[in-house]
C-alpha cells in the first residue's frame, strides 16, 4: 500500500512538471557548478562569438503540466544547459500560454558554452539594462504592476490580490491588469485565494518596479490562484498588451 502511494505521489509530481528534452552535441563538458552564471539569450540576441555549441534543449507541455509559468520554464532550460556544461541558452522559440491551446509557456533553445568573461560580463549588463527600473531617479515610491493575460482557464472567475495585512490592493479579471504604488519598502508579502491561498513575497526598494503575472490553474472544484513575478522587460510587454 505504501509503494502504491509512492508511486501514485511520484506520478502526480511528474505530471504536473514540465516536458523535458535534450539533445547533446558536445558530451565532453562537465556539469557546471551551482554559482556558474548561465544566460539567457532572447530571440533578437545575438551570439557571442567563439561560443561552442553543446546541444538542443525543449521544455514543453506533457498534457497534464501546470507548473510551467515563464519562470519554471526558463529555470528548466538553465538547469539542463548546467548538467551539459552550457552557459548559455539562446532561446530559438517561446511560446505564451494561450485562450484556446496550452496554458504553460513552452521553448525551444540551443545551449552553448563560452568563457570568455568579458563576453559574459557584457551579456548579464544587457540584461540588467533591459531590466531597469522606468521610475525617475528621484521617485520615493515603487509600482508593482499586477496583470492576468486573457487565458481560457477560469476565464468567468476572479479574484482579489491582498497585501499581508489582508487589504485588498486590487482585483482581477481575466485579461486585466492594475498597478499598486507603495512606499512601503522591505519584504512585501501579497496573496489570492480561490480553492487554495497562492502567495508571493517581493522585496520592494524605493524607485524600483516590479511585474507580477497572475493566471489560474487547474484545481479540484474551482480553481487555483497563480502569482508569479516575471523579469521586468517580460513583464512590461505583457502588461501594455493588455487593456
Amino acid at each position: 500500500m505504501k509503494k502504491a502511494l509512492a508511486f501514485l505521489s511520484l506520478y502526480l509530481f511528474l505530471s504536473c512538471s514540465t516536458s523535458i528534452s535534450t539533445k547533446l552535441v558536445n558530451k565532453s563538458f562537465e556539469k557546471l557548478n551551482d554559482v556558474s552564471k548561465i544566460v539567457v539569450l532572447e530571440e533578437n540576441e545575438e551570439l557571442p562569438i567563439n561560443s561552442e555549441f553543446v546541444g538542443d534543449v525543449k521544455i514543453g507541455d506533457s498534457g497534464f503540466t501546470t507548473d510551467c509559468d515563464y519562470n519554471k520554464v526558463i529555470s528548466d532550460a538553465k538547469n539542463e544547459a548546467q548538467k551539459a556544461g552550457a552557459n548559455l541558452v539562446k532561446v530559438i522559440k517561446l511560446k505564451k500560454p494561450t485562450a484556446l491551446g496550452s496554458t504553460c509557456y513552452r521553448l525551444k533553445a540551443k545551449m552553448y558554452r563560452n568563457l570568455n568573461d568579458d563576453q559574459l560580463l557584457t551579456l548579464i549588463n544587457k540584461r540588467q539594462e533591459k531590466n531597469k527600473s522606468r521610475l525617475p531617479a528621484d521617485a520615493d515610491y515603487a509600482l508593482i504592476h499586477f496583470y492576468r493575460p486573457v487565458l481560457g482557464s477560469g476565464a468567468l472567475l476572479y479574484y482579489s490580490i491582498k497585501d499581508n495585512n489582508d487589504s485588498v490592493v486590487g482585483k482581477l479579471e481575466n485579461g486585466r491588469k492594475f498597478v499598486y504604488k507603495t512606499k512601503k519598502f522591505g519584504d512585501q508579502t501579497f496573496y489570492a485565494r480561490l480553492e487554495t491561498k497562492e502567495e508571493i513575497k517581493i522585496n520592494v526598494e524605493k524607485g524600483k518596479e516590479y511585474f507580477v503575472r497572475c493566471a489560474i490553474k487547474m484545481g479540484v472544484a474551482v480553481g487555483r490562484p497563480v502569482l508569479d513575478v516575471v523579469e521586468n522587460h517580460k513583464g512590461i510587454e505583457e502588461f501594455n498588451s493588455l487593456k
